[in-house]
């Protein structure tokens, strides 16, 4: 009876892995996230609101994507992601436009919305999957400025790589901890100027993960 339990103990114990195994083909994968994103900042000449580099202040982010499962190693993911900001410059004692030296003032407020679409890469089938995503989309930029009423919401044409980490506490729930970077084209306003036209900027996020 001893050698039995024993048996049985033995067994079950190499075939729990094999139970837990993600075998992701054909999956659905949800999952809303929140964290923060680092907000980058507009050069001068690529924005009609402002005559000078104006900064975005870093903030709270939020949103969700949807997964499926192509292979075990391919999934195709849409997303949807919203912060919002706010525009923000710093004084400097050389020469002060907004405020006192040394300050950081906000000059009105801006939403971002990332709607994108991502080819993912999961690298294995168990607890810990690490993956890398590669993504175009649009970005939607919503100011909201006083000394600028007239100021209309632009969308304009994004790229983005990530990078992170599904844990999975089953087959079906988990969580997902994600690296992103946006790189988003702007206008050149006629700014005769050495500047970026790229508005750069990067979110970590964390969230549950639900598959079946």
């Amino acid at each position: 009876m001893k050698i039995r339990i024993l048996v049985f103990a033995v067994a079950a114990a190499f075939a729990a892995p094999c139970l837990f195994a993600q075998l992701r083909e054909g999956t659905v994968e949800i999952e809303p996230f929140a964290g923060y994103l680092w907000g980058g900042q507009f050069d001068r000449g690529t924005t009609s609101i402002f005559d000078q580099k104006v900064d975005v202040e870093d903030h709270f982010t939020y949103g969700g994507r949807i997964g499926y499962n192509l292979t075990s190693l391919v999934e195709f993911e849409a997303m949807f992601q919203r912060t919002e900001t706010n525009f923000e410059t710093h004084t400097s004692s050389s020469g002060p436009i907004f405020g006192p030296p040394g300050q950081t003032v906000r000059l009105g407020q801006l939403d971002i919305d990332y709607y994108m679409g991502y080819t993912t890469f999961n690298f294995g089938h168990g607890r810990a999957v690490p993956y890398v995503s590669f993504g175009l989309g649009a970005a939607r930029l919503d100011p909201n400025v006083a000394t600028a009423p007239g100021a209309s919401t632009d969308t304009r044409f994004t790229s983005s790589v990530a990078g992170g980490l599904k844990v999975f506490f089953n087959p079906h729930f988990g969580m997902r901890f994600d690296g992103r970077y946006f790189g988003t084209v702007l206008n050149d306003h006629g700014c005769n100027c050495s500047h970026s036209t790229w508005l750069s900027n990067w979110s970590t996020t964390g969230g549950i993960l639900f598959a079946f």
